[in-house]
């Protein structure tokens, strides 16, 4: 089952990690959540001069699971935004993509962490911090990566 996509658009909007500008390329909701049981495939690829991009997955103005490869330090870095502030940073010991490289993400939800894979390889998981689920309504997608497709798909458990 696909959700259908609500809006993509490439806009400008707020970083929240640095107060800076970031540009929005891409932004869904589904107002009966998008966890647990929902996956997001995102195919993509960062451009040549790529800093860093983002997937969030949101719950009102908070953010349930912040995934964001940052390409200066080759690291990913993942994180919550919850009650105004960031949670404890968790990084990715892989780090799996390269400028101009296509790549494919899937981010998928069971009923204890997101788990995230990488051209079909899993590369961690992220525990919820956020108690109901059925919050995380809205995803989106920001920064420095050119989206070729983006898919939101009800799956069952691995």
């Amino acid at each position: 089952m696909m959700v259908p996509l609500a809006k993509a658009a490439e806009v400008l909007g707020l970083d929240q990690e640095a107060g800076e500008k970031m540009t929005l390329r891409f932004e869904a909701s589904h107002l009966d959540g998008l966890c647990p049981g929902w996956s997001v495939i995102l195919k993509g690829k960062p451009p040549s001069d790529a800093s860093k991009f983002e997937i969030n997955f949101k719950c009102g103005d908070e953010i349930a699971f912040h995934f964001n490869p940052r390409f200066a330090e080759s690291q990913i870095v993942c994180n919550s935004f919850m009650s105004s502030r960031w949670g404890q940073e968790e990084h990715c010991s892989t780090f799996p993509f390269e400028k101009e490289e296509a790549f494919q993400i899937e981010i998928y939800s069971d009923n204890e962490s997101f788990h995230v894979y990488i051209d079909e390889v899993k590369i961690m998981q992220y525990k919820h911090r956020v108690e109901d689920l059925k919050t995380i309504t809205k995803v989106q997608v920001a920064n420095d990566v050119n989206i070729s497709s983006l898919m939101i798909t009800k799956k069952t458990f691995y």
